[in-house]
C-alpha cells in the first residue's frame, strides 16, 4: 500500500502540494471571519506609521512598539511585520478580512515548503507528505494564523524556510557553491526583520552538518557558513544602530541558574503542548517548580541526547530533532520574553521538525524496520485519527479568536492564574458590565498574581496602576487616584500613558499649566501621540501662547492627514498669532485644495 502511495506522490507530488493548501483552507476559513483583537487594535488601528501612507519609513526607525512611545522599554526590531500591514493597509484599508487573508496565504506557502523539504529531507514521499499534513493541521498554530498580531512568526517561518531550502540546493551544487550559500542567505535575510527566533538559523545548518557526516572538511563548511552569519551580523549592526541596543537585556549577562532550570521547564512545556494540544490560550502562566516536577522536560533532554548519538545511524531523524530544539532555543531564555512565557505561536517554527520527524518515524522508519504485513493500515488509520481531532481541535478554536470579548472570557476560563488576562478582563467590566468594584478586585489580582510570577511584566504592573486610579476617580477618590498614577510613573518613565491621564485630570479643572506639562512629558515619550498633542495644543492657547499651539496642532495633522479638527484647531491659532495668511494656507488644505 505505502509503496503505491509513494509511487502516486512521486508523480503526482504538485497535487499533494495543492491537496495541503486546499486543507488548510477548509479547515482555516473560519479566522476570514474573525475581527482584530488585543494587540491588533494597537499595532494596526492605532499606528498611525500605519494609518498614514507618507509614515512608512518611520516603520525602519524605532522598535516594534516606537509609534506608541514604548520604544524605549522593548527589545523587539521588526520593521516588517510593521510594514505588511502598511501594505495591506494601502490595498483593503482596516477591513479585517484582509489581514487574515494575507496571514493565510503565507501559511499555505509556508505550508507548500514543509512539504518540498520533507520531500528532499526524508527521500520518502509518503513520509514527507504525512509529515506536511501533520504541520498544517496542527493545533499550535491556530494562534499564529488567527491572530493578525502574530504576523511575525508566520514572516520569519515563512523567509526561514525559503533560506533552508536554497541552503539545501547550494549543498547539492558543492563543492562550488559559496555563491548558492550567499543566495541562500540573502532569501533568508528578511525573517531577522521579522522576529528574532531566526538568529537560530546559522545553528540550524551547524545542526544539519552535524548531523550528515561529509567528506567537505570543516573549514570549507565555515566558509559557506560564512553568508549567513554575515547576514545575521548585519541585522545586529541595524538593530543597535536604530535602536541603541541590540535587546533590552543583554543576551550574556544575568545567565543564572534559575535561567538555566527555567530553560528545561519551558522546554518541556512545549514539549507537552506539541503532543498533547489542549486548553490553547494566548495567555497562559507558567509555574517553574511544577513544570520541572513532570516527566515532559525529562522526556524532551532524553529524546535530544538520543538524537545526538543517533546521528550516525539516522541522520534524518537526529536532525529533526534537533530543528525543533535548536529553533525554540530563543523561546527557553524567559529575560529576553515578554509574556506569556510559554505561548502557542513559539512552536510555529520548530514544530517543523517534530511533524517531519514523526511522519518520517510512521512513514519511513518503521516499515523500514518492522516490515510486517498489514501494519500499514495501523500506521495510516492512526494518521487519520490525529489530523481528525486535530483539525476537530482547530474548528473549535479559532472562533475564541473571533473578538476580545470571546477571546478574554475563553482565557479566563483556560488561564486563571495569568497575570495579563485579569489586566485584560478589566475592559470587559468596566466598559461592559460598569463593574468598577469588579474591575478594582481584577486589577489587584493581576498584580498580585504578576508579582508571584517568574518575571513579573512591568507592563502589566502599570496597566494595573493605571486602572486603579482610573476607577478611584470615577469613585470620587482623587488623592488615591493619583497616588497611583505616580506609581506608574515612577515604574515606567518612558511611557505616555500615565502622562496623559494626569494631564487629563488637571485640564477639567483649568489648571492649564499643569496639564501642559504632563501632555509635554506625554508627547516627549510618544510624539505620534495626536491626541495629547491636540490637548497641549488647546493648553497653550488657553494660556496665551498661540504660536506654540499652532505647532502643536501641525504635528497632529501630519501624524493623521484626515485629523480635521487639527486642521481647524492649527487655522485659529495661526490667526490668533497674527499669521493670517498661514492660518488660510492651512484651510485650505483642510479643503483639499
Amino acid at each position: 500500500m505505502l509503496t503505491h502511495l509513494d509511487d502516486l506522490l512521486q508523480k503526482c507530488h504538485a497535487l499533494g502540494s495543492w491537496l495541503l493548501i486546499l486543507v488548510a483552507f477548509v479547515f482555516y476559513q473560519g479566522v476570514l471571519t474573525c475581527g482584530f483583537v488585543y494587540d491588533d487594535v494597537h499595532l494596526i488601528l492605532q499606528n498611525p506609521f500605519v494609518k498614514n501612507p507618507l509614515l512608512w519609513k518611520r516603520i525602519f526607525l524605532g522598535s516594534l512598539w516606537a509609534f506608541d512611545g514604548r520604544g524605549t522599554q522593548t527589545g523587539f526590531y521588526r520593521p516588517l511585520p510593521i510594514f505588511s500591514y502598511w501594505l495591506v493597509c494601502r490595498v483593503a484599508g482596516f477591513d479585517p478580512g484582509a489581514y487574515h487573508l494575507f496571514q493565510l496565504v503565507l501559511y499555505a506557502l509556508s505550508i507548500w515548503i514543509v512539504y518540498r523539504l520533507g520531500r528532499k529531507i526524508l527521500q520518502n514521499e509518503s513520509a514527507a507528505f504525512a509529515g506536511a499534513l501533520l504541520w498544517t493541521l496542527h493545533p499550535l498554530h491556530v494562534e499564529a494564523v488567527a491572530w493578525v498580531a502574530s504576523i511575525p512568526d508566520i514572516g520569519c517561518t515563512l523567509f526561514c524556510l525559503l533560506g533552508f531550502w536554497f541552503f539545501l540546493r547550494a549543498e547539492d551544487h558543492s563543492p562550488a557553491n559559496l555563491r548558492w550559500h550567499a543566495a541562500a542567505a540573502a532569501v533568508y535575510f528578511p525573517a531577522l526583520f521579522f522576529k528574532e527566533v531566526a538568529f537560530s538559523f546559522p545553528l540550524l545548518l551547524l545542526a544539519y552538518w552535524f548531523c550528515h557526516s561529509s567528506a567537505e572538511p570543516w573549514f570549507r563548511r565555515a566558509l559557506h557558513w560564512f553568508p549567513y552569519v554575515a547576514a545575521a551580523a548585519v541585522c545586529v549592526v541595524i538593530r543597535v544602530k536604530v535602536m541603541g541596543h541590540f535587546s533590552a537585556n543583554s543576551p550574556f549577562r544575568g545567565f543564572t541558574s534559575q535561567v538555566a532550570w527555567a530553560a528545561v521547564g519551558l522546554l518541556g512545556q512545549h514539549a507537552k503542548l506539541s503532543f498533547w494540544p489542549v486548553n490553547l490560550s494566548e495567555f497562559r502562566d507558567f509555574d517553574l517548580a511544577a513544570s520541572l516536577r513532570s516527566p515532559w522536560p525529562w522526556v524532551a533532554l532524553l529524546v535530544l541526547a538520543a538524537a545526538c548519538v543517533w546521528r550516525k545511524y539516522d541522520p534524518r531523524l537526529s536532525f529533526l530533532v534537533l530543528w525543533w530544539v535548536v529553533t525554540l532555543l530563543p523561546c527557553l531564555n524567559y529575560r529576553h520574553l515578554s509574556t506569556p512565557l510559554v505561548a502557542d505561536r513559539f512552536s510555529y517554527l520548530p514544530s517543523v521538525g517534530l511533524c517531519l520527524a514523526l511522519g518520517y518515524l510512521a512513514f519511513g522508519w518503521l516499515p523500514l524496520h518492522f516490515p510486517k504485513v498489514g501494519h500499514e493500515w495501523v500506521v495510516v488509520g492512526a494518521l487519520a485519527a490525529v489530523t481528525t481531532l486535530w483539525a476537530a481541535q482547530i474548528v473549535r478554536t479559532i472562533p475564541h479568536w473571533r473578538d476580545n470579548d470571546a477571546l478574554f472570557d475563553y482565557s479566563l476560563r483556560v488561564s486563571p492564574n495569568a497575570a495579563e488576562v485579569h489586566a485584560a478582563h478589566c475592559v470587559v467590566l468596566q466598559f461592559r458590565e460598569n463593574d468598577l468594584d469588579g474591575t478594582a478586585r481584577e486589577f489587584r489580582t493581576a498584580l498580585r498574581l504578576n508579582a508571584q510570577s517568574l518575571r513579573p511584566i512591568p507592563i502589566v504592573t502599570y496597566n494595573s496602576y493605571i486602572g486603579l486610579g482610573q476607577v478611584a476617580l470615577l469613585q470620587g477618590r482623587e488623592p488615591e487616584a493619583l497616588d497611583y498614577f505616580d506609581k506608574a510613573v515612577h515604574l515606567l518613565p518612558n511611557s505616555s500613558f500615565a502622562y496623559d491621564v494626569l494631564g487629563s485630570v488637571c485640564f477639567p479643572r483649568s489648571d492649564y499649566a499643569r496639564a501642559a506639562e504632563y501632555f509635554q512629558q506625554a508627547v516627549r515619550v510618544n510624539p505620534q501621540d495626536m491626541g495629547v498633542r491636540f490637548f497641549l495644543g488647546t493648553c497653550w492657547m488657553k494660556l496665551g501662547k498661540p504660536a506654540q499651539a499652532a505647532g502643536e496642532f501641525r504635528a497632529a495633522r501630519e501624524v493623521d492627514p484626515d485629523y480635521f479638527q487639527a486642521y481647524e484647531a492649527e487655522g485659529l491659532s495661526l490667526e490668533a498669532a497674527g499669521d493670517r495668511a498661514g492660518a488660510a494656507r492651512v484651510r485650505c488644505m483642510m479643503a483639499g485644495d
